[in-house]
This record gives structure tokens, C-alpha cells and sequence, in this order.
């Protein structure tokens, strides 16, 4: 596995793009397949479909010097690969079962032809335990799939920092049962990234369990301080306090700390139903995941109950929901909590009004099929309530006086503590 190899990333989404405009930058040639004609049309023009503003730069730039190029998926592109970089989902959101069809496709391409070289497949997406050992069953299936070296590669990114914790990773994971596939990858990897990047190298299934693992680990947290923060809120006490003095234990810390509606996204809530998937057939029940998703949607059935005593009944009660994105400065509404607390409220028969300010160019959220205003004042007049979804920092800078004039009711909701409670307060707004 050299830099002149020819190289193929599988899916054009967050990790597929940032391991591909990674490569690029390092002056290797990429090729990215998708399958959504109007993603390919859209990125061959160096645009990005999602908000992430590093990784725009750097694939604009790319697809500028002609070093990433984005086409459908056909099998000559697959036989042509000597890397092939695998970053598609192969679990259903929906009901977290195995996807196969495509991986069985992928499989009989990459194995349908003799090379000079072993291929190289690299499985970055995240996948139930015991994944690689069914992918290598279907390669080994097709008439050259057993030559092929397949190494769980997982990747750790933050949303909205894809491509810098590409380019400068806490840590970079190999796993493969073959010790030659796995020298492969981490001489690959040495002459892209910093020697002072960690390699772990491990076998398959451990690899696969890392990654699992270390998103089981910030799911739990999350719950956890969220757990604390109701108990907090519902006897009036001081979380802030509360939250910075057990932060300040070094074996806690403050990081990756923060209580708000629950965590959300496409990766923590899918990780904790994969690790559990009963077709990985471990016959192993991790019960920390059963808990965390226990509280993750607690909270929001919390916040329902809390809304519906206060206002007596939720029905024809307009609610001006600030945020749906999953994180603040994204605009990813993929497992947002504010989104599933949206639907929650309209089923209570409120009128939910979701003011998203980074989804610019939609009408309405897709999951849910929640309608958007793009004006802030529309929001939030003559709102009963005021549900800070998103923690976004524009929100901090809203201005009580002038809000009041808007609202018909002066209350709010904020479990981010995103708000400065006591200024509001001054203004005759109560907390809920």
C-alpha cells in the first residue's frame, strides 16, 4: 500500500468526504462513488452539500486541482482500485438490520478480477460486531475475493471538524487477522500523518469493538450528566456548580459534558442499537447502552410533561422551537432530540414552529416532515413557550426586551443553560 496507489472511497457523506479531501490535500489522486446522481453533480462543481466549512474548502480545492473526482458506483471502478476506502452505513436506521445488498455488490466487484496486487478494502463506517468477518465472507466467495486484505480502519470524527480530526487524529485504528494487511495500513498511514499520531494495531473484531466501545462511552456519559441535570432542575438546585465541581475530578473531567435535550445524531443513538444488534449473534447484552437510550429519551418525555402542566394543555399552544439541529453550528437534523421532541409536542396537538437558521434553503425537515420558518420573529410570535432546541451561539445573543413584545406567554425552555437566566428573569421570563 504505497501513495501511488489508485484509490476509491465508497459514499460521499461525512467521512467518505473528509477521508477523501484528506488524501487529496496529501497530493494523491481520489475517486469517490456515490450513488445519489444529484451529490455527484453537486460535488463535481467543489460543492458541498452539508454544512462543514473546513472540508468545503479543502474538496473545492481538490475538485479545482483535479485530484478528487466523484462519479456512480460501477464495478470498473472497483476493479481499478487498489484502495478501497468503505464509508457507507450497512444498518437500516430504521430497524438497525444488516443492509447487504450493496456490500454483497461491492464484494463480488472487488473480487471479480486478478491483480498483480492484493486490493486493500478498508472498513471505516461503523457496523455491528462481528461485520468484518461477514464481509470477508462474501469476498471470499467471489473467484479472486480471498486474495483481498480487509482491515477495520474506524473513524472518530466530530461533526463540524470532520476534516481537521482526519488530518490530525487523537488516534488512528488498525485492525486486521492478517499481520501483512495490517503493516500495510500503518506504513500507509505513517507517511500521511504526524509521528506523533498514536497507531493502535489489533485484529478485526477488537478494532470493531473500539469503536463501538469509545461511542457506548460518550453515550453514557451524556446520559449520565443529563440524568444529573434533571434531579438538578427538578429541585431547583445549582447545576452549574454541581457540574463543574465533579468535572474537576481528573479522572472525570469537564469535556464532553454538557446537559441539554439528550444526545442526537447519526452516530451515538445508531451505535448504542448496533452494539446490542442481535444479528451480530454474540449472545452479549450490553447494558449500558439500554440505559443510556433509557435516559436519551426520558428527557424529552420529561420536558413534554413539564410544558403540558405549565400550560395546563398543549393543544392549539404554539411553541417557537429555536434549533433542530442535532449540534450546535451544524446543519444535521439526523436523531436530533429537538426534532423528536417537536413531533412529540405536535402529537400532544401543539403547534410546534421550528426556526432552524442553518437550513436556509429547505422547507421543512425531512425527518418528520416538520415545516420551517425562516424568519426568527415568525418563531416567536405570539408563542406560548420558548424551547431552545439547538444550542447554537446566535441564540445567546437574543434579547429579552425585545422577545417580550413578541411572545404572548413569557416562558422558556432551556436546557442548555444557554441563556442568561438572571437578565431574562429581569424581564419577567420564568424558566420551565
Amino acid at each position: 500500500m504505497t501513495t501511488n496507489d489508485s484509490i476509491l472511497v465508497v459514499g460521499a457523506g461525512f467521512v467518505g468526504l473528509a477521508t477523501a479531501a484528506f488524501l487529496a490535500t496529501k497530493g494523491l489522486s481520489v475517486t469517490v462513488a456515490e450513488k445519489n446522481r444529484f451529490i455527484v453533480d453537486s460535488l463535481e462543481k467543489g460543492k458541498l452539500h452539508f454544512r462543514e466549512p473546513e472540508l468545503a474548502k479543502r474538496l473545492k480545492a481538490a475538485v479545482g486541482v483535479k485530484r478528487l473526482r466523484v462519479v456512480l458506483p460501477s464495478r470498473e471502478i472497483y476493479q481499478k482500485a487498489s484502495i478501497i476506502i468503505v464509508a457507507i452505513d450497512s444498518a437500516d436506521q430504521q430497524t438497525w438490520k444488516m443492509k447487504l445488498a450493496a456490500f454483497e455488490r461491492m464484494a463480488a466487484w472487488i473480487g471479480g478480477v486478478k491483480r498483480k496486487q492484493p486490493a486493500m478494502v478498508l472498513l471505516k463506517s461503523t457496523n455491528i460486531l462481528g461485520f468484518a468477518g461477514l464481509f470477508r465472507g462474501l469476498l471470499d466467495q467471489s473467484a479472486f475475493g480471498r486474495e483481498v486484505q480487509l482491515v477495520v480502519n474506524p473513524e472518530f470524527l466530530r461533526e463540524g471538524f470532520a476534516y481537521e480530526d482526519t488530518a490530525h487524529p487523537w488516534r488512528v485504528v488498525v485492525g486486521a487477522d492478517d499481520l501483512k494487511a495490517r503493516r500495510r495500513v500503518v506504513r500507509f498511514y505513517k507517511k500521511l500523518l504526524s509521528a506523533s499520531v498514536p497507531i493502535i494495531q489489533t485484529d478485526c473484531a477488537s478494532a470493531e469493538l473500539i469503536k463501538l466501545g469509545a461511542n457506548l462511552y460518550l453515550s453514557h456519559r451524556l446520559a449520565f450528566i443529563h440524568e444529573i441535570a434533571e434531579y438538578a432542575h427538578l429541585h431547583s438546585l445549582d447545576l452549574a456548580a454541581v457540574k463543574q465541581a465533579i468535572g474537576l475530578d481528573p479522572r472525570i473531567g469537564a469535556e464532553y459534558f454538557e446537559p441539554g435535550l439528550g444526545f442526537g445524531g447519526s452516530c451515538l443513538p445508531k451505535d448504542c442499537y448496533l452494539i446490542n444488534s442481535h444479528e451480530s449473534e454474540t449472545g452479549f447484552t450490553f447494558h449500558t447502552a439500554e440505559t443510556a437510550l433509557e435516559i436519551n429519551e426520558r428527557v424529552l418525555t420529561n420536558i413534554v410533561t413539564t410544558l403540558q402542566s405549565r400550560l395546563s394543555s398543549l393543544k392549539h399552544k404554539k411553541i417557537a422551537l429555536l434549533g433542530a439541529a442535532f449540534k450546535p453550528e451544524t446543519d444535521d437534523t439526523r436523531g436530533s432530540q429537538a426534532v423528536k421532541l417537536a413531533l412529540k409536542l405536535r402529537r400532544r396537538g401543539a403547534k410546534v414552529t421550528v426556526y432552524e437558521p442553518f437550513l436556509t434553503g429547505a422547507d421543512q425537515i425531512v425527518e418528520g416532515n416538520l415545516p420551517l420558518v425562516h424568519n426568527l420573529n415568525e418563531a416567536l410570535t405570539n408563542a406560548h413557550v420558548i424551547v431552545i432546541g439547538t444550542a447554537h451561539y446566535r441564540f445567546r445573543n437574543l434579547r429579552p426586551k425585545t422577545v417580550a413584545t413578541l411572545v404572548k406567554n413569557k416562558l422558556v425552555c432551556d436546557r442548555f443553560g444557554l441563556l442568561n437566566r438572571t437578565t431574562w428573569e429581569k424581564h419577567g421570563f420564568e424558566f420551565v
